[in-house]
C-alpha cells in the first residue's frame, strides 16, 4: 500500500503532470492573491486626508475638520478659500471634494452650502452627503447639499469608467496572447502593426458601446477613443515584452500580478485614492489602470479642467512598454519571421513524447 501511494505520488510530479501540478498551485495562489488585494483594497475603505475647502468668515478650517472628523471618525484636510469662486473652481480642478460656504459665523441661525463633486469620487460624496445634517448640527448651521458634478444617470456609482479601462486592460493582454499564440509566424513590425490595428478596434468598439450605443456615459468619442486604444496596446506591450524576455509558458505570471493584482484595484476607479490604502493610492497614480480612469473621468465630466498628469502616465507606458518589446525582441529573434516549431517522436517504451515549443527566427527562409 505504501509502495503504491509512493508511486502514485511520484507520478504527479513527474512527467506531463509535473506542469499540470504546478500550474494548478500557481491558480491557487492567484486566485487568494486576487481575493486579498481586491478585499484590501476596496472591502472597507476608509477616507484619509481627504481635501475638501471652507469659505466662511465664522467658520474655521479647524471647526469643520473637527466637525468633520467627529462625525465620520475619518480625517479630512480642509482649506480655506477667500472666495466661492474660487472653491468652486478648485472643486472643478479635482484639487478638493467638496466645499462648506457659509456667510454667517458659527452657532448663529443661518444656512450654508454643502456643495461636492460626486463625478471627482462617489464613495467620497456619498459619505459626506450622508452626514451633512450631522456636520451642520455640530456646527450649529443648516446645511443643503448640491452635487455640482452628477453622475450619469445611467451610472449612479461611477463604476462604468473603471469597466472601460479594466476590459481595456483585460482584452489588451489576452489580444496578445491570442495573436502570439494564433499567429506565431509574424515578423517585429507584423506584430506591432496587428498590435496597433487590435488595439484601436477593440478601443472604437468599447467607445461605441458605451456611449452612443448604449447610451451608459456621455462623452468626446474620439479622445476617449484614443485613450482606450491607448491602453489596450499598452497591456499588451507589456505581455509581449515578458513573452520574449521569459518565455510565452510564463509571460501571463507578471503581467497578471502587474494589471489584475496592483494595477486595477489601486486605479481610483471603484474607490476614489483617498480611501485607497496608502499602498494602493500611491501606486495607482502611476500604473496604467488608474492613469486611464484620470483621463476618462477627465474627459466625461471635467472637459474644462483636463490634467496633463494621466496622459503622461499612459505616454510613458506606452513608449517603454513599447521600445522594451522591440529591443528585446530583436535582441532574442531578430525581426523577421517567428516560425513555431513543435514535433513528435517516440520515446524508449514506443508512447508519444511532445518536445518542448521552440521559437527561432525564419527571417531567412521567409
Amino acid at each position: 500500500m505504501v509502495s503504491r501511494s509512493i508511486s502514485a505520488a511520484r507520478r504527479v510530479v513527474s512527467g506531463p503532470n509535473k506542469p499540470a501540478l504546478i500550474v494548478s498551485l500557481l491558480v491557487s495562489l492567484f486566485a487568494a492573491l486576487f481575493v486579498t488585494s481586491y478585499s484590501l483594497a476596496m472591502s472597507d475603505p476608509q477616507p484619509h486626508d481627504v481635501p475638501i475647502g471652507v469659505v466662511s468668515p465664522g467658520v474655521t478650517p479647524e471647526q469643520l475638520d473637527q466637525a468633520l472628523e467627529s462625525v465620520t471618525t475619518t480625517s479630512f484636510d480642509v482649506e480655506p478659500f477667500a472666495t466661492e469662486a474660487e472653491a468652486k473652481n478648485a472643486l472643478e480642478e479635482q484639487q478638493i471634494y467638496a466645499v462648506l460656504v457659509t456667510d454667517a459665523t458659527a452657532g448663529s441661525s443661518t444656512t450654508a452650502q454643502l456643495f461636492i463633486s460626486s463625478a471627482s469620487g462617489a464613495s467620497i460624496a456619498r459619505i459626506i452627503e450622508a452626514e451633512a445634517d450631522q456636520i451642520g448640527q455640530k456646527l450649529g448651521i443648516t446645511v443643503t447639499v448640491t452635487d455640482l458634478n452628477p453622475l450619469s444617470p445611467n451610472d449612479p456609482s461611477g463604476l462604468v469608467l473603471f469597466y472601460l479601462a479594466l476590459a481595456s486592460t483585460i482584452i489588451g493582454f489576452v489580444g496578445a496572447i491570442q495573436t502570439r499564440v494564433n499567429a506565431g509566424g509574424l515578423t517585429l513590425a507584423g506584430e506591432l502593426a496587428w498590435d496597433a490595428g487590435r488595439a484601436a478596434l477593440v478601443g472604437l468598439v468599447i467607445t461605441l458601446t458605451t456611449g452612443p450605443i448604449f447610451g451608459f456615459e456621455t462623452f468626446p468619442f474620439f479622445p476617449v477613443w484614443g485613450v482606450l486604444s491607448v491602453a489596450v496596446f499598452i497591456a499588451g506591450a507589456v505581455y509581449s515584452f515578458f513573452r520574449v524576455v521569459i518565455g510565452g509558458k510564463w509571460a501571463l505570471v507578471p503581467t497578471w500580478i502587474l494589471f489584475i493584482l496592483i494595477s486595477n484595484p489601486s486605479s481610483g476607479g471603484a474607490v476614489a485614492p483617498e480611501l485607497l490604502p496608502p499602498f494602493y493610492e500611491f501606486m495607482g497614480r502611476w500604473l496604467p489602470t488608474g492613469a486611464t480612469v484620470r483621463a476618462l473621468r477627465d474627459l466625461t465630466y471635467f472637459p474644462e479642467a483636463p490634467h496633463a498628469e494621466p496622459y503622461l502616465v499612459l505616454g510613458a507606458w506606452l513608449v517603454l512598454s513599447t521600445a522594451g518589446f522591440v529591443v528585446a525582441r530583436r535582441i532574442k529573434f531578430g525581426a523577421g519571421r517567428l516560425d513555431r516549431v513543435e514535433t513528435v517522436k517516440p520515446d524508449a517504451g514506443g508512447a508519444d513524447a511532445r518536445t518542448a515549443e521552440s521559437e527561432k527566427d525564419g527571417a531567412a527562409a521567409g
